[in-house]
Formats: structure tokens, sequence, C-alpha cells
């Protein structure tokens, strides 16, 4: 055992004694200065190659996270994920919301005044009613009469107006008319609605009027009621009786009646107020 010690002091001493005379040589001889440059540069590569996997392991460390803290991360980008993607769905929404929105708006002409938007807040139950509740009232300046549109065309005419709420009836309501005109030919018409489930009529034409399966009829603007050009309804079915003055003329409407969210509310403008010539029907008398 002393003799290991003793072996170990004396190699030590051989390291100090050694070390002593370099740092000597070093302090006072040009030459040993300019050997111990060069060997410098000449470590440079072993001290990088020696210090290469400590400095990988500490780089390495930085980016390495526990197996908790990986967890963590994932549920929490999965999470951001779904958010993201709600979003996404709800933008798709406000899209066709807003294409919606733009086509009904679209479906005004340019005579029209001014026109407010209403929501449908009830559809009447009763079979016999053909009629919708709105979120608009006298309130908000609606009035008996007031014509109502969607994208599809007429709707209707407001009926009930009350002070927050209206009722609108449909144009399919029985023994409700609208004066039309085809669009192809100009002839004009009145259409009466047919009830529930059954097809809208053009009563009292001739066997010989220019009107045909497939025909677009359109609100003339006689009586004062519903201003000109609005869409009503499509010609769907033509007969023709030689034994009878008058012809049998089915239609069908072409707005959504109801199943729209929004429908428009009409004020006439100026060139939509019907004049006196417009209100005398082929006999001279006075269209009611």
């Amino acid at each position: 055992m002393n003799r290991t010690r003793n072996s170990a002091i004396r190699g030590l001493s051989l390291y100090v004694l050694l070390s002593a005379g370099l740092i000597t040589a070093h302090y006072y001889s040009p030459v040993v200065r300019q050997i111990f440059q060069f060997a410098a540069v000449i470590g440079v590569p072993v001290h990088f190659l020696a210090s290469l996997p400590s400095t990988v392991l500490e780089r390495m460390q930085g980016k390495l996270e526990p197996t908790d803290q990986l967890r963590r991360n994932y549920a929490a980008l999965r999470e951001h994920n779904l958010i993201l993607q709600a979003r996404l769905h709800r933008f798709e929404f406000l899209e066709s919301e807003n294409i919606r929105l733009r086509r009904l708006l679209s479906a005004v002409p340019a005579t029209a005044e001014k026109v407010t938007l209403a929501a449908l807040v009830a559809v009447n139950p009763d079979p016999r009613g053909q009629a919708v509740l709105i979120n608009k009232g006298s309130a908000d300046g609606v009035f008996q009469g007031q014509p109502v549109v969607d994208a599809g065309g007429i709707v209707g005419q407001v009926t009930r107006p009350g002070m927050f709420r209206s009722t609108v009836s449909l144009v399919t309501r029985e023994n409700q008319g609208i004066p039309v005109q085809v669009a192809r030919s100009s002839l004009r018409a009145v259409i009466y609605g047919g009830g529930r489930n059954r097809p809208l009529r053009v009563l009292y034409l001739d066997r010989n009027s220019d009107i045909r399966t497939g025909d677009l009829l359109v609100t003339s603007g006689l009586a004062g009621r519903y201003p000109a050009g609005y869409p009503v309804a499509l010609v769907t079915a033509v007969e023709r009786n030689l034994s009878e003055s008058f012809m049998s003329v089915a239609a069908e409407p072409t707005s959504h009646l109801g199943s729209e969210r929004e429908v428009l509310l009409l004020w006439l403008s100026a060139l939509d107020q019907p004049v006196a010539s417009d209100l005398l029907d082929s006999e001279g008398e006075l269209v009611d």
C-alpha cells in the first residue's frame, strides 16, 4: 500500500516538474511559444471531435421533452384543431347565408323605393290558414296589404299587422287574387290561390289567349297593391275546351312560401303607383 502511494507521488512530482518547466520555457523562450501555437492549431480538430458527443447531447436535451409533456401538447393541438374546424364550418355557413341574402336582395327591382328584411317567426299550422308570421309590425312601418317577397318572387301580403309581429297571407290562400301578366306575351290576367297543396288558378282567359305551359307570370302593377315585374308563378297546365269560352290554366308559385328564413317587405315607389288608366279594365270599369 505504501509502495503504491510512493509510486503515485513520484509520478505526480514528475508531471509537476514537467509542467513547471514548460511554463517557464513558454514564458522566456519565443521558440517554445511558437511550438505551442503550432500545437494548438493541430489540436483544434482533436478538441472538436472529443467534444462532439457532449455538444450533441446538450443540444438534444434542449429539444427532447418528456412523454407527459408530449401528450399534453398533443391534446392541446387536437383541441385547437377541433376549434378551428368548428369555426371553419361556421364560416362556411355564414358564406352560404351571405350568398342567400345577396340572392334575396337581387330579387328586388330597381323601382322598389324601400325594402325591409323580416324573419319568419312561425308558420300557421292550420292548413286553411295559408299564412306565416314575421317579426315586423306597425312599429316598423308595416301596413295592411303590404307586399312580401322572397328570392323566388311574391310570397303574399300582410293581412294582420301587429305592433311587433304581422301575419302574411300566402299567394296560395283561396280567393286571394293578384293582377299578373305573361312575361312572354304581356297578356294580362288575374291569378287566384287554390288552397294548400293545390295549384294556383288563372281565371277568365279567353280560350284563344296567348298563354302556354312554362310561361312565367309576373305582377302587372295594376290595382296598386303589388309593384310590377315580380315573379308570381309558372304555368304548369293549359286546357282548352271548345265547348267553353274560357280556358283552364294552372300554375305553381315561384316563391318558397315560407320555407326561407327571411322575406322582404316592399314599399311602392312613385313609379309603381297606379294611374287612372291602369285601373280601368277592358270595359271601362274600375279595377278593385
